[in-house]
């Protein structure tokens, strides 16, 4: 455990327990999910040129983005 807590300091103090999920639980399953989602993403990240881009509305800039995520 950690050094303050063996020592015996009262400035160190433990609240709960944490537990480790049950397996085959939602949770597990849903970080499962995320994973295969954050690889996937990795896999192939937008080529845009570092710098400031300056669009007049808001729909040039979705339909820039757009675009580049299409190709």
């Amino acid at each position: 455990m950690n050094e303050l807590i063996d020592s015996g300091d009262p400035r160190a103090k433990v609240v709960g327990r944490r537990r480790a999920p049950a397996p085959g639980s939602a949770s597990i399953a849903a970080a499962s999910q995320l994973n295969k989602l954050s690889a996937s993403l990795r896999q192939r990240p937008f080529r845009v040129k570092h710098g400031v881009y300056r669009f007049t509305t808001h729909e040039d800039a979705e339909e820039w983005m757009m675009n580049l995520q299409v190709k």
